[in-house]
Protein backbone atom coordinates (compact mmCIF):
# COMPACT_ATOMS: atom_id res chain seq x y z
CA UNK A 1 0.00 0.00 0.00
CA UNK A 2 0.62 3.48 -0.97
CA UNK A 3 0.24 7.01 -0.46
CA UNK A 4 0.15 9.98 -2.27
CA UNK A 5 1.64 13.04 -0.34
CA UNK A 6 0.94 16.17 -2.14
CA UNK A 7 1.23 20.02 -1.54
CA UNK A 8 2.42 23.41 -2.91
CA UNK A 9 5.52 25.50 -1.74
CA UNK A 10 7.85 28.19 -3.20
CA UNK A 11 8.91 27.46 -6.56
CA UNK A 12 12.49 27.43 -5.37
CA UNK A 13 12.06 25.90 -2.70
CA UNK A 14 13.25 21.53 -2.51
CA UNK A 15 11.19 18.94 -0.90
CA UNK A 16 11.15 15.27 0.66
CA UNK A 17 9.15 13.32 1.89
CA UNK A 18 10.76 10.67 4.62
CA UNK A 19 13.73 11.64 2.81
CA UNK A 20 12.49 11.00 -0.45
CA UNK A 21 13.43 14.05 -3.13
CA UNK A 22 9.87 15.68 -4.72
CA UNK A 23 9.96 17.75 -8.27
CA UNK A 24 8.21 20.87 -7.60
CA UNK A 25 6.88 22.40 -10.44
CA UNK A 26 6.85 26.11 -12.18
CA UNK A 27 3.76 26.26 -9.82
CA UNK A 28 5.32 25.27 -6.55
CA UNK A 29 3.40 22.07 -6.23
CA UNK A 30 4.75 18.71 -5.73
CA UNK A 31 3.67 14.98 -4.85
CA UNK A 32 5.63 12.28 -3.63
CA UNK A 33 4.13 8.80 -3.28
CA UNK A 34 5.34 7.07 -0.22
CA UNK A 35 4.87 3.66 0.58
CA UNK A 36 3.76 2.46 3.59
CA UNK A 37 3.71 -0.33 6.38
CA UNK A 38 1.49 -2.07 8.35
CA UNK A 39 0.48 -0.51 11.13
CA UNK A 40 1.40 3.48 12.01
CA UNK A 41 3.78 5.22 9.58
CA UNK A 42 5.05 8.75 10.38
CA UNK A 43 5.59 10.59 7.67
CA UNK A 44 7.55 13.88 7.59
CA UNK A 45 7.56 16.22 5.12
CA UNK A 46 10.44 19.15 4.61
CA UNK A 47 10.82 22.22 2.61
CA UNK A 48 13.99 24.64 2.23
CA UNK A 49 15.04 27.56 0.11
CA UNK A 50 18.05 28.62 -0.62
CA UNK A 51 17.94 31.20 1.81
CA UNK A 52 18.17 28.53 4.85
CA UNK A 53 14.37 28.83 5.65
CA UNK A 54 13.14 25.50 6.52
CA UNK A 55 9.40 24.58 7.50
CA UNK A 56 8.54 20.83 8.67
CA UNK A 57 5.70 19.32 8.68
CA UNK A 58 5.08 15.37 10.89
CA UNK A 59 1.78 13.76 9.49
CA UNK A 60 0.80 10.07 11.44
CA UNK A 61 -1.05 7.58 8.75
CA UNK A 62 -2.40 4.33 10.15
CA UNK A 63 -2.57 1.62 7.40
CA UNK A 64 -5.04 -1.05 8.39
CA UNK A 65 -3.76 -4.03 6.09
CA UNK A 66 -7.08 -6.38 5.31
CA UNK A 67 -6.38 -9.99 5.92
Amino acid sequence: ASVTVKGTTRIDAVVSVNGILADVDQDGNFAVVVVLDPGPNVLEVIASDFDGNQVSEVLAVVYLAQK
